[in-house]
C-alpha cells in the first residue's frame, strides 16, 4: 500500500467533499483533521453552512400579512419559524458495532446545540452539553422539520402538525417552502411570507413525506396523493385495500425502510375514566399496529407481518427505520413510539404483537438506545 499525505489533497477536492457533508457535526469533524482541511472551510457561512439545504428561519410576520384569509388571521401566531432537528447514531470510536440514538436541534436564541427526546421535541434534562468527538463517532441518520410558533416552543403550530421541506416552482426558479398538514386535516403551504391552503382533494390528510424526491400525502381513507412542484395534487395509482381493515383506519403514518415506502396504521381503543358509575371522559390507548407495503408487481398495498431486523421509530415529527443490530437494546421487528410522553415498543410478531413499556425494570433494556450512558 502506498502512503498518502491526506493533508495535501487539492483544495478544490476538499471544497467538493465539504459541500457534501450532511451535518454540522460532520463539518466539525472534517475541520478538526488538520490545518489545510480546516482552512478549506474557513469561509463557510456559519449561520447556514449547507446552502444546498437552507435553514429557513421565518422572521416575525404579522398574521394579517401571513394569511390570505383574514378571517383566520387569529389562528396563526407571529414569529413562527421552521425548526430543523436531526437524529444521530453515536458509537464509541473504539467499537462501532453498536450505538445509541440522540436527537438535537439548535436554540435560535443562543445558537447552542441542545439534545431532545428522540421520540418528541422535549429537551432532555440533566444531559451533557457536549460530546467529545475523539471518543465518539457521530453520524446523522435522519432530519425532521417542525413549524414552531415561537423560539421556546416544543409543539408544532395547528396549521403544521406534520411538516416537510419542499421545493416549489415559481416562474423559472425553484424556492424552498414548507408543506404541512394541520389539525383540521387540510394541507397548507408556507414560504415565510404567505400561508396558503391547498385545494382539498382527499378526506382529512394524516401524514406527509418526501420520498425519492416526490412529495406524498396520505389521507384518512388510506389514499395516497402526490403533490408536484406547482403545488398540484393528484391521486396516486393505488390505495389501501378496504378489505384489509374494513375501511376503518385511525392514525396513518408513512415510514421509509430500505428505500421503500411503508404505511403504518396505529390502532387504539377508547378507555372510559369513571368515578363510580359515571363516565367522566374517554381517553385513547394504543393497542397495536398494522404495517403495509407497496407490492410493485401486484400494484397494491399488502399487509406486512415481519420487519425482519428493522425497527420503526415513530417520533412525533417524523418516522423512519433503523437496523436493530446497530443499536443497544433495540428490538428487531418492532415499532418504537410514545404515548403520554412514555416511550413504548410494539413487537410485531407476525401480526400478533404485544406492547412493552419502560415502566418496569425488566423492560428498560429494550429502550437502552435512547438513553446513552455518556449523557
Amino acid at each position: 500500500m502506498v502512503d498518502c499525505d491526506w493533508s495535501n489533497l487539492p483544495e478544490d477536492l476538499l471544497h467538493f467533499i465539504a459541500d457534501r457533508l450532511f451535518s454540522v457535526v460532520e463539518l466539525k469533524r472534517f475541520s478538526s483533521i488538520c490545518k489545510p482541511w480546516r482552512s478549506s472551510v474557513s469561509d463557510v457561512n456559519r449561520s447556514n453552512p449547507f446552502p444546498s439545504r437552507p435553514l429557513i428561519h421565518f422572521n416575525p410576520i404579522p398574521p394579517s400579512e401571513t394569511l390570505q384569509d383574514d378571517d383566520d388571521s387569529d389562528n396563526f401566531e407571529p414569529g413562527a419559524f421552521l425548526s430543523r432537528a436531526a437524529f444521530f447514531r453515536v458509537t464509541l470510536s473504539s467499537s462501532s458495532s453498536k450505538g445509541w440514538m440522540i436527537k438535537s436541534d439548535v436554540d435560535i436564541n443562543s445558537g447552542k446545540f441542545r439534545l431532545l427526546n428522540p421520540l418528541s421535541r422535549f429537551p432532555l434534562r440533566n444531559s451533557s452539553e457536549s460530546i467529545n468527538l475523539l471518543e465518539f463517532t457521530v453520524s446523522e441518520i435522519r432530519e425532521a422539520y417542525a413549524v414552531l410558533d415561537h423560539a421556546n416552543g416544543r409543539f408544532a403550530t395547528p396549521e403544521f402538525e406534520k411538516s416537510a421541506l419542499v421545493k416549489v416552482k415559481e416562474g423559472e426558479d425553484h424556492h424552498h417552502g414548507v408543506l404541512g398538514i394541520g389539525c383540521d386535516g387540510n394541507i397548507n403551504y408556507w414560504d415565510g411570507n404567505v400561508l396558503k391552503e391547498l385545494e382539498q382533494m382527499g378526506d382529512h390528510f394524516s401524514d406527509i413525506i418526501v420520498h425519492k424526491g416526490v412529495t406524498y400525502v396520505l389521507d384518512s381513507r388510506g389514499i395516497v396523493w402526490c403533490i408536484n412542484s406547482d403545488l398540484e395534487i393528484s391521486r396516486y395509482e393505488t390505495s389501501l385495500d378496504e378489505n384489509i381493515t374494513n375501511g376503518c383506519w385511525e392514525d396513518l403514518r408513512f415510514v421509509e425502510c430500505c428505500e421503500e415506502l411503508y404505511i403504518v396504521d396505529r390502532l387504539s381503543e377508547e378507555i372510559p375514566l369513571k368515578r363510580g358509575a359515571v363516565d367522566l371522559f374517554h381517553y385513547s390507548r394504543t393497542v397495536g399496529f398494522k404495517v403495509y407495503k407497496m407490492d410493485e408487481e401486484l400494484a397494491k398495498w399488502i399487509e406486512v407481518t415481519t420487519l425482519r431486523d428493522n425497527a420503526f421509530v415513530m417520533a412525533t415529527d417524523t418516522c423512519f427505520s433503523v437496523l436493530a443490530h446497530e443499536f443497544y437494546g433495540c428490538l428487531p421487528n418492532s415499532i418504537y413510539f410514545t404515548e403520554n410522553r412514555w416511550p413504548m415498543v410494539f413487537e410485531l410478531k407476525n401480526g400478533n404483537g404485544s406492547i412493552i413499556t419502560r415502566k418496569s425494570e425488566s423492560s428498560k433494556s429494550s429502550f437502552e438506545m435512547f438513553f446513552p450512558s455518556f449523557l
